[in-house]
């Protein structure tokens, strides 16, 4: 771009360009010293005559009226606050003068005939005016054109770039003439997603790299988060910190060329407060597919935005429920990519329980609805939630436990209230289901009850129609590390749960004790599970129990279990937890 006309800078200073343009102007404007040193020629011009406005005063009510003919606000209302990062000298200063001017422009008209400013309550909304830290949103900015994560992420991401959160990149870099390009990136302090994309020489996309180069991210550390001072930043919880970014979700768009690699930020940071102002994301790929090479690139990621736009309100909210659960609703953060729900539950050290409920508008419609993982797809009632958001989302605390549940953005706009659905405990059983080999190898079936949940088992028998992944094979395998398989020898035997309507939809094989008739108990067991149904409020599941290793056959087999899981509808607890208005 050649320097600036005049009228360019006087359009910019009067802020009357496009959201493109002004980030033009100001892209030239930090490498060109001339346009600069034209530019703070004409602020202090400006600022020199502004000075002598404000000097008289108002009538007793003057104020209040200028500010209602202020909103919506000309100019935005902002916090006095420091910001971490400064601005360059000349950027600083023409925003100062051009939110100025804005004021200036709406109560010149009133000034003329009523008098000059210097009502405290005025004078608080201009000083509010005048600082560098917005509530609640940060400053607006160019959307990225032809947006990757708003065409092909999920909605939350994709709303986030719409918003204007998401961030150009474009940094790419070359070896054995395979070009690796990160394009765009969109970061909160809940979660970042960025979009890449790998060309051969003729600028052909190739998406055959994408799992075998994540796949590899934990035995390698590929992709790592950096903060500004160069510190590998490491999830609090990360067991392994040698490769602390492994867990990154990945999905390749073979149409578009582009692959989404997603993590959750959450685990890095106990108090959101502790994000930094600028985050870097590293790049080192010594190898795509059997192409060995070197591609490394450094990603700037800005989240001072994001972070401006996060609002988080206290809650703390407590109900004891009539199962002795105790929760504490503890407190909701509104971040560009999603909500996030913090919520305290007491429980003993050797207790299992989960509760569901709703977040539910003026209307009554429930905008978003969590309920526990374990429950199966059928029955569950979750609703809105963000499924991308990946991480132990249940924290051990010194009374229980914490846990921090997903949503996908909610209108703010609205007031919301908590409301507790089912809450499930775990609970005593007495299944005992003694299964004679004998019978089973006759093909007969046998029943068994416990609760009212009804099981039935038989032993497995080979479909002539299945459809294999290894010819000559069907069973259970183990992948060997050169990627050949190996045939598992054991016993298989088939069985079918019916459940009570108050046992929980979860899998009740989670407490199976398997043994023989000698009390020999069997270790080695696996379950596949090819039948999960939810019909008249009772949950049905159905698949076959491997015992690997068991090939001489005892005279009985005992499924036994001491627990079974319940669930507790209905329960009649809600509290109001945001004010939107």
């Amino acid at each position: 771009m050649n320097c600036l006309t005049q009228r360019q800078l006087i359009a910019y200073m009067e802020d009357r360009l496009s959201p493109v343009n002004k980030q033009n102007i100001e892209s030239h404007l930090d490498h060109c010293t001339h346009c600069q040193h034209r530019l703070e020629q004409w602020i202090d011009e400006l600022h020199q005559t502004e000075e002598t406005i404000w000097e008289d005063s108002l009538s007793a009510n003057m104020d209040q009226k200028i500010i209602q003919m202020l909103s919506p606000h000309p100019v935005r209302v902002l916090n006095p606050a420091t910001p971490s990062h400064q601005p360059p000298a000349w950027k600083k200063r023409s925003i100062t003068i051009m939110k100025r001017m804005t004021i200036a422009a709406a109560a010149l008209t009133i000034i003329v005939t009523g008098g000059m400013l210097v009502s405290p309550t005025f004078a608080s909304y201009v000083h509010a005016a005048f600082t560098n830290s917005p509530i609640g949103k940060a400053d607006p900015v160019a959307p990225v054109s032809n947006s990757f994560l708003q065409e092909l992420a999920d909605k939350g991401i994709a709303q986030a770039a719409k918003n204007g959160f998401a961030q150009s990149v474009d940094v790419s870099t070359t070896d054995q003439g395979l070009t690796f390009a990160v394009h765009e990136v969109m970061a909160d302090p809940l979660r970042i997603s960025i979009a890449a994309s790998l060309k051969d020489k003729n600028g052909k996309a190739l998406d055959s790299f994408m799992s075998e180069m994540v796949s590899r991210s934990t035995k390698e550390p590929l992709i790592i988060i950096k903060d500004k001072q160069g510190n590998i930043l490491t999830p609090s919880k990360e067991k392994n910190a040698q490769y602390p970014n492994k867990q990154w979700d990945h999905s390749m768009f073979v149409d578009n060329g582009v692959m989404i690699l997603d993590r959750e930020l959450r685990s890095y940071f106990d108090d959101l407060n502790k994000v930094p102002d600028e985050l870097i994301v590293e790049f080192n790929i010594k190898q795509l597919d059997s192409i060995k090479g070197n591609w490394k690139l450094s990603v700037p990621v800005d989240m001072k935005k994001a972070k401006a736009a996060m609002k988080t309100h206290e809650i703390n909210k407590a109900y004891t429920t009539p199962q002795g659960l105790k929760l504490n609703v503890k407190q909701i953060t509104f971040a560009p990519s999603g909500v996030e729900m913090v919520i305290d539950r007491a429980l003993a050290a050797n207790e299992n329980n989960a509760y569901s409920y709703e977040l539910v508008d003026d209307k009554g419609k429930a905008v978003a609805a969590w309920d526990s993982t374990a429950v199966i797809h059928e029955a569950n009632k979750r609703s809105n939630v963000t499924r991308d958001v990946k991480w132990e989302h249940t924290q051990s605390t010194e009374s229980g436990a914490r846990d921090f549940h997903y949503f996908y953005p909610i209108d703010e706009s609205q007031n919301l209230t908590f409301k507790l659905g089912s809450v499930y405990t775990e609970e005593a059983a007495a299944l005992n289901a003694k299964l004679d080999t004998n019978r089973l190898e006759k093909k007969e079936v046998i029943t068994a009850e416990d609760q009212g949940d009804q099981f039935t088992f038989k032993k497995d028998q080979k479909d002539p129609n299945a459809v294999v992944d290894f010819e000559g094979y069907d069973g259970h395998y183990r992948v060997n590390d050169d990627g050949t398989t190996t045939k598992l020898e054991g016993y298989h035997l088939a069985f079918e749960a019916t459940l009570a309507p108050d046992a929980a939809a979860m899998g009740p094989y989670q407490y199976w004790t398997i043994t023989d008739e000698t009390g020999k108990k069997y270790e080695d067991i696996q379950y596949l599970i090819d039948k999960t149904e939810f019909e008249n409020d009772r949950a049905i599941f159905g698949g076959k129990v491997f015992l690997e290793n068991l090939t001489t056959l005892p005279k009985q087999l005992i499924i036994s279990s001491e627990k079974r899981m319940v669930e507790h509808k209905n329960v009649e607890w809600e509290v109001p937890i945001y004010s939107g208005k």
